[in-house]
C-alpha cells in the first residue's frame, strides 16, 4: 500500500466546491487510475464572503475520498488559504501539499503524475507543473525586476530557482519545507503572494522539479465590469503596498504599478483608476 502522504488543497470563492472544474477533474483523475492507491485527501478553503453561504455536499466523501471543508466568510484571501493548507498538512502528518485554484483544468493523468513524482523524486523540496493559458506557458516563468517573462520552452526535468517564479495552482511542495520557509506572506491577500514566496527561494541554490504534465488555467472570470474592477483595484493597491516592503520603489512603480494603472485606464477609458491610485499612497 502506498503511503498516504499527499493532500490536495483547493481554494474556492463563490462557487460550490463540488461544482468547480478543479474538484471534478481531481476526483475524475483519481478514479481513472487503475493502480493501487491510497485514499484521495482534499482540503477545501472557502473564501466566499456571503454570510448565508452553506456547504453540505457529502456524496463525494467515502472510504476512498476524504474531504475536509473550512469556510471563512471574512474572505481573508489566498495567502490565508495556502497557510491553512500548510497547518492542516502538519496537523495531519501529510508530507506533501498540492495547492489548487478552483478554475484549473486538470488532465486525466493528474493524480498519477503527482503520485509518481512523490514516489520517484527525493531530491526536490518543491515542484512545478507546466501551466498554460491560451496555449501559452505561463508557469513557471522567468521573474526579472518584479515582472514575469514567459519561457519559449521548458523541456528540462528541473529548474534552478534563479530569477524564476510560478503561480499557486498546481504548485507541489514538501510540508516541512513550506513551513520552515515561513509560508505565504499573511499581509498579501491576493496579488503577488505566489511570486513573493518563490522570490524568497530564489538565489539560494534551490532547484524545483518539473512535473511532466500540462494544466490549463482559466482566466475568463476576470471582470469587464468597471465597478467590480475598481473594487478589485483597491485590493491590488493594498497588496502592492505590502509587497513593496524592502523592495526598489522606483522599479516597482515603473515596471508594475504604472503599467497596471495605464492598462486599466485604457481598458475602461476612465480616469477613476488614476483618481483612486492618487488617493492611496503606496510608497
Amino acid at each position: 500500500m502506498l503511503k498516504q502522504s499527499l493532500v490536495f488543497g483547493i481554494i474556492c470563492f463563490r462557487e460550490r466546491y463540488w461544482e468547480t472544474i478543479t474538484f471534478q477533474n481531481l476526483v475524475r483523475s483519481y478514479h481513472h487510475t487503475i493502480r493501487e492507491k491510497p485514499s484521495l485527501n482534499i482540503v477545501i478553503f472557502d473564501n466566499t464572503d456571503l454570510t448565508q453561504w452553506k456547504e453540505n455536499a457529502t456524496n463525494f466523501q467515502n472510504d476512498k475520498i476524504q474531504i475536509h471543508y473550512f469556510a471563512d466568510n471574512k474572505n481573508p484571501g489566498i495567502s490565508a488559504a495556502i497557510n491553512y493548507f500548510g497547518k492542516f498538512a502538519v496537523q495531519n502528518s501529510y508530507d506533501w501539499i498540492c495547492f489548487l485554484d478552483q478554475d484549473t483544468n486538470l488532465p486525466l493523468d493528474f493524480y498519477d503524475k503527482y503520485n509518481d513524482f512523490l514516489q520517484d523524486n527525493n531530491d526536490f523540496e518543491i515542484a512545478f507543473p507546466k501551466v498554460y493559458s491560451n496555449n501559452k506557458l505561463i508557469s513557471p516563468s522567468g521573474y526579472y525586476f518584479y515582472r514575469t517573462k514567459i519561457f519559449d520552452k521548458l523541456d528540462e526535468s528541473s529548474i534552478k530557482l534563479k530569477n524564476v517564479t510560478a503561480i499557486n495552482s498546481g504548485l507541489f511542495i514538501k510540508t516541512n519545507f513550506f513551513i520552515t520557509k515561513g509560508g505565504y506572506n499573511k499581509n498579501l491577500k491576493i496579488d503577488f503572494c505566489d511570486h513573493e514566496f518563490i522570490e524568497r527561494l530564489n538565489q539560494k541554490n534551490y532547484s524545483a522539479g518539473i512535473i511532466d504534465i500540462r494544466l490549463n488555467q482559466d482566466f475568463s472570470e476576470e471582470t469587464n465590469d468597471k465597478k467590480k474592477s475598481l473594487f478589485r483595484y483597491k485590493m491590488y493597491i493594498k497588496d502592492l503596498k505590502a509587497y513593496s516592503k524592502n523592495k526598489s520603489k522606483i522599479l516597482l512603480f515603473f515596471r508594475v504599478d504604472l503599467p497596471h494603472l495605464v492598462k486599466l485606464t485604457l481598458k475602461y477609458k476612465s480616469l477613476h483608476f488614476i483618481k483612486l491610485r492618487l488617493q492611496n499612497s503606496i510608497f
